[in-house]
This record gives C-alpha cells, structure tokens and sequence, in this order.
C-alpha cells in the first residue's frame, strides 16, 4: 500500500497532513536514526514532529491495523493525524 495511491480512504485519513519521507535504505537502520528519536522496528510507520521536526514520541506502525489495505490503514491513521499533538 502506498500513500501516493488514489485512495478516498487515505486521501481523508492523510487530510491536513505533512509528510516527511526517510529512506531508511539510505538512513541505514541504525543509531544515526535512533539518536534523532526515530527509533522503529517496522514500515511503515509514522512519527508526529514538534516545531523543530523532532519526534514527541507518538507515533503509529503497522501493528495498528494488520494487513496494509485502505479500509485497515485508514481509520487508525485518520485518527492518529487528527489527535497528535493534542
């Protein structure tokens, strides 16, 4: 699943959102990453940045709606967008 396809549900769950994308590829999966805050162990996963683009600690991965499909993914994105940082 991907966030470039034209999907309404993730269209409406990605609404209002900035995206920031890190090719973990070229990142590496290592400590570069991890002592910056973004500390993962799955893809996808999304982080919510502060101001400054630092990590807050909250973030979602794939282990909020199994398998990647709009009508999985959606929903729980939706509401980690609309909520983080509140």
């Amino acid at each position: 699943m991907s966030i470039d396809e034209n999907n309404s549900l993730m269209t409406d769950a990605f609404q209002g959102t900035y995206i920031i994308r890190l090719n973990v590829d070229l990142w590496g999966w290592g400590d570069e990453l991890g002592a910056k805050g973004f500390d993962f162990m799955a893809i996808p996963i999304w982080y919510a940045l502060d101001d400054q683009g630092v990590p807050t600690g909250e973030m979602i991965d794939g282990n909020a709606w199994g398998p990647n499909t709009p009508e999985n993914m959606a929903p729980p994105l939706k509401e980690f967008f609309q909520n983080s940082g509140n």
